[in-house]
């Protein structure tokens, strides 16, 4: 088995370890399996609300607006790749992600797209 990578979040700076399913997912794509690594950091340590909708009270917080979970992954995943596009597209070129890498992850829509496409390009 490959050896994970150690990942920096080029918005916090945070050092996470690559996912296995992901590392084995994407091995042949380097610049996809970051992205997939940085939407699923993204998820866990940027966006409050999900990280609340699994707490302690997570239970009562969901119970108010959350759908089928996979519907608000989904959701929230979106969410986390333009927030990514936006603040971190000076990094993301340096490292040659295009927005045909974002094309490759699952469920990614149409407004992502254009807008990967305007800051990082085809």
């Amino acid at each position: 088995m490959e050896k994970l990578q150690i990942i920096t979040c080029p918005m916090c700076g945070e050092k996470f370890k690559e996912s296995h399913y992901l590392s084995e997912a994407f091995k042949e794509q380097s610049e996809v399996k970051f992205l997939a690594n940085m939407v699923t950091h993204h998820r866990h340590s940027h966006i409050v609300s999900w990280n609340k909708c699994w707490g302690r009270y997570g239970s009562y917080y969901r119970s108010t607006w959350f759908g089928e979970y996979e519907d608000e992954k989904r959701k929230v995943n979106e969410r986390a790749k333009r927030q990514i596009i936006r603040y971190a597209k000076e990094e993301l070129k340096e490292m040659g992600i295009r927005a045909s890498h974002f094309a490759v992850l699952q469920n990614t829509e149409e407004k992502t797209m254009k807008l990967a496409i305007k800051h990082l390009g085809l």
